[in-house]
C-alpha cells in the first residue's frame, strides 16, 4: 500500500475504465488489461461480426424457402409473417408443404412443435447468461433462438454471453428475412431449386455449424455417438422424433459420464 502514497485510485473495475489517476501532479491512465472481458457493446459487435460468414448460407435458405412458399399459393404477406412472426427455418421448410397439401391445423402445429423441440436443449444453455435481464425481453430472445446464433455464443465462451448472442442473432435474423423477402419477390422462377443445390444450403450451414465445435475427442465422440444413433432411430420412429431423441439421449450419457473438467483437458490437447 506504501507505493500507492499520493496516488488518486478510481473505484470499479479499472479493466473496463480508462480514468485519469494522479500522483505527485502527473496524471497517469489506466489502460484495460490484455485479457480483459471488453465492454457490452464490443460483445454485440462481436456477435454480430462473428455471424457475417454464415449470413450467405442463411439468405440464400432463406431464398429458397421465400420460393418455394411463394409456389405454394401463399401470398407474400402470409410468407413474410410467417418469418417474422414463427422465425424457424427448418420448421417453416415442413409446414409450407403440409399447407398446401391441406393437412389439418393440429397435425401442423403438432409437427413444427416436435420439430422446434431442439429448442428447449439451447434454451436451458443460454438461460443462465440471461438471468437478471427484464421478464418483458425475455420473451423476444427466446423468440430469436436460432441454431446458427447458438453455435456462435457457444463457441465463444462457455458459459455463453448473452450479447454476443443477441449480436448474433440480429445478423442471423436479419439475413434469414432478407431471403424470404427476396426469395418471395422470385417467385418461381427457380422452379427446382435442388437443379442448381440451393435445397443442399440448409444442412450445409448445420454442419458448418458442428463442425466448428468439435474441438475435442469428447465433442467427436458425442457428435458420431448421435449421429449413429439418429439414422438408427430413424428406421423406427416417425416423423423427426429421432432427432430430439438421439439429442437428448447423448446429451445426457455425455454429462452423466465425461468429467466436469474434460472441456478444458480436451482443449489443450487439441491446441
Amino acid at each position: 500500500m506504501g507505493a500507492a502514497h499520493g496516488l488518486e485510485l478510481v473505484p470499479g473495475d479499472l479493466p473496463h475504465r480508462r480514468r485519469p489517476l494522479r500522483r505527485a501532479g502527473v496524471l497517469l491512465t489506466a489502460r484495460p488489461a490484455a485479457g480483459a472481458a471488453r465492454p457490452g457493446a464490443d460483445s454485440v459487435r462481436d456477435g454480430f461480426v462473428g455471424s457475417l460468414a454464415l449470413v450467405p448460407s442463411v439468405f440464400v435458405y432463406g431464398t429458397v424457402f421465400g420460393g418455394l412458399a411463394a409456389q405454394t399459393g401463399l401470398t407474400a404477406a402470409q410468407v413474410l409473417g410467417m418469418s417474422v412472426l414463427v422465425f424457424a427455418g427448418a420448421s417453416q421448410f415442413v409446414a409450407v408443404p403440409m399447407l398446401a397439401a391441406g393437412a389439418p391445423a393440429v397435425a401442423i402445429v403438432v409437427t413444427t412443435y416436435v420439430v422446434n423441440m431442439r429448442h428447449y436443449l439451447m434454451a436451458a444453455t443460454l438461460a443462465p447468461a440471461f438471468r437478471g435481464y427484464p421478464r418483458r425481453w425475455l420473451a423476444l430472445i427466446a423468440h430469436v433462438i436460432n441454431d446458427e446464433s447458438f453455435a456462435v455464443a457457444v463457441a465463444r465462451s462457455r458459459p455463453p454471453d448473452a450479447k454476443v448472442y443477441l449480436g448474433s442473432a440480429a445478423a442471423i435474423s436479419g439475413a434469414f428475412i432478407a431471403g424470404v423477402a427476396v426469395g418471395v419477390a422470385l417467385g418461381g422462377l427457380v422452379e427446382r431449386p435442388e437443379r442448381y443445390g440451393l435445397d443442399f444450403a440448409f444442412p450445409a450451414v448445420f454442419l458448418a455449424l458442428v463442425a466448428v465445435q468439435l474441438r475435442r475427442r469428447a465433442d467427436w465422440l458425442v457428435a458420431i455417438g448421435a449421429a449413429v444413433l439418429a439414422v438408427t432411430l430413424a428406421l423406427i420412429l416417425p416423423g423427426n422424433w429421432h432427432i430430439v431423441v438421439a439429442g437428448l439421449v447423448v446429451s445426457l450419457l455425455a454429462a452423466s459420464v465425461l468429467p466436469v473438467d474434460a472441456a478444458d483437458e480436451g482443449d489443450e490437447e487439441c491446441a
